[in-house]
């Protein structure tokens, strides 16, 4: 394999990477999504609906934060725990 190759497939998993966490971004702001549908209207606070509302603006604006999977995983846990 030659340099040029090597670093094409560097190229390559990092751009499945990004692909990836921005997947994730938008899986997260599903869930707290159907978290805020699925409570309550009086038990829906302030607090959760302005987080949703900052990570959202956040993955339009391409500004949101890298989580990696395992991170995920354990958000998303904790999220079905709640």
């Amino acid at each position: 394999m030659g340099m040029s190759e090597a670093i094409q497939n560097v190229n390559s998993i990092l751009q499945r990477i990004n692909e990836m966490e921005n997947e994730l971004e938008r899986l997260k702001i599903e869930v707290l999504k159907m978290k805020a549908e699925s409570l309550p209207v009086e038990e829906v606070d302030e607090e959760t609906l302005k987080e949703l509302e900052k990570r959202f603006e956040e993955y339009k604006s391409g500004k949101a934060g890298v989580v990696s999977g395992d991170d995920a995983i354990k958000i998303l846990s904790e999220m079905l725990e709640d």
